[in-house]
């Protein structure tokens, strides 16, 4: 992988194609597509506050996370 290809992102600004990089250094799928949806379980918030990021994978597997999150990102053809 070449690491000076890695984006550092905030959660809502990942972006299809690219990969996740986690903490341990291992990589996500590549990612299909990214929604912004409404935590139905979050009703004492404000409407902004509810709003979550999902992140659909190429493997069909999803991840939600809290807007606002520090994340790291690569574009899947710069991964070995």
């Amino acid at each position: 992988m070449n690491t000076d290809k890695i984006e550092d992102v905030m959660s809502e600004l990942l972006g299809e194609g690219y990969r996740i990089v986690w903490e341990d250094g291992t990589l996500s799928p590549a990612i299909d597509w990214v929604d912004w949806i409404e935590d139905p379980e979050d009703e004492e918030k404000e409407d902004e506050e509810k709003e979550k990021v999902e992140v659909t994978f190429q493997d069909g597997s999803t991840r939600t996370f809290d807007k606002g999150v520090p994340m790291h990102q690569i574009w899947h053809e710069d991964v070995d």
